[in-house]
């Protein structure tokens, strides 16, 4: 399916079920049929290899989408074809670099009826959004650093941040401006995570050519730490030498060969800290393999994929599965713009920040 009709069916209403009805049955002779049910008969070790989640996860997950789309009144929840068979399309689909034809042949229907029923999901998980990517309130802000500290012996951290790339087909408009420093088109996603490589903030869509630092600037979270009571004195994110040191964001020390020890010793802990977002972003793109390389020309569509497949990601560590979590506070500058004291405001940060850092890498020996 070309991205021309991919793109006219994102906008076609509830109305035309019959239409997808009608092209299934034309395509019904010859096709292969395949019993879709024994899908939900595998155990789990086979059943996880395909969509990526046991089969208890599975079904906490139909729960909690059926009960987004009913709440929303979408057509979908009155859909004759399951909503487990929609779900287990759509994880196959965002599992593997399989296309929409040969997801058809697997469960035994159509191209479109498979397209029909995937705008949905995608639009009921980017929905559900707030609800599992959240920002950490005081108490496991408390939890969290905690963890941090026993595990890797660095107080106040909360949370780590950095980006990553997504490889995209080259967009429409300013193509040149997607293209990242390993030459590939490509837009970012920005997210911070805690100890259980949970994702606490993401933010996604700026072109693959912007810096890390310039995207955190750009987004909600870079537009309010500062400004907003996101983060208590004691309490940091933790990122590394390509951010700006602040006593919100604390990086490591740049080594020009005469580091202390101590200086030493805060950058091997920060370090430490640093390799849960690593290996969120290893987890999430090994996951959902879809994020390797997405062949969309809508920026829109693509932001939606990649939000859907971090609330995949965030459920199945919330159920249990990988690891062991008030809703996510939702900041909306009034405008992107610097205030007039923002200047200011970062200056005296920076040089809070500083000595933040000098006075956590002299509490080691």
């Amino acid at each position: 399916m070309d991205e021309r009709n991919m793109l006219m069916m994102m906008v076609l209403d509830d109305y035309d079920e019959e239409f997808f009805l009608d092209w299934e049955l034309e395509e019904r002779k010859g096709r292969l049929e395949v019993n879709i049910q024994s899908w939900r008969t595998l155990g789990d070790p086979t059943f996880k290899q395909h969509f990526r989640m046991n089969c208890a996860t599975f079904e906490n997950l139909i729960l909690a989408v059926g009960s987004h789309l009913k709440e929303n009144n979408t057509w979908l929840s009155r859909s004759r074809k399951g909503l487990d068979v929609a779900l287990m399309m759509v994880l196959w689909i965002l599992a593997t670099p399989d296309t929409f034809r040969s997801v058809a042949v697997k469960f035994s229907t159509s191209q479109g009826v498979v397209h029909f029923h995937y705008k949905y999901i995608i639009l009921a998980l980017r929905q559900m959004a707030a609800k599992y990517i959240r920002w950490p309130d005081q108490h496991e802000m408390e939890l969290i650093s905690g963890i941090f500290e026993e595990r890797y012996g660095y107080p106040g951290a909360i949370g780590c941040i950095d980006g990553c790339n997504i490889n995209v087909t080259a967009p429409l408009e300013q193509p040149q401006a997607y293209i990242d420093k390993h030459h590939n088109y490509s837009i970012i996603l920005q997210g911070v995570c805690d100890h259980n490589l949970l994702f606490r903030d993401i933010f996604v869509g700026q072109p693959g050519a912007v810096r890390y630092k310039r995207t955190f600037n750009r987004s909600p979270l870079g537009q309010n730490i500062l400004r907003k009571p996101v983060l208590p004195d004691d309490k940091h994110l933790l990122g590394d030498g390509g951010y700006t040191q602040t006593s919100k964001l604390i990086i490591p020390y740049r080594n020009n060969g005469n580091l202390t020890r101590r200086q030493r010793t805060h950058n091997y802990c920060l370090s430490r800290c640093r390799s849960c977002i690593e290996r969120a972003f290893a987890l999430l793109k090994g996951k959902w393999r879809r994020l390797k390389y997405f062949p969309s020309y809508c920026l829109e569509y693509l932001i939606d994929h990649v939000v859907s497949c971090v609330v995949l990601h965030n459920f199945i560590i919330l159920e249990g599965e990988a690891y062991e979590d008030q809703e996510q506070k939702l900041w909306q500058g009034e405008d992107l713009l610097p205030h007039i004291n923002d200047r200011q405001l970062l200056d005296h940060s920076k040089e809070q920040g500083l000595l933040k850092r000098d006075f956590i890498a002299v509490s080691w020996r």
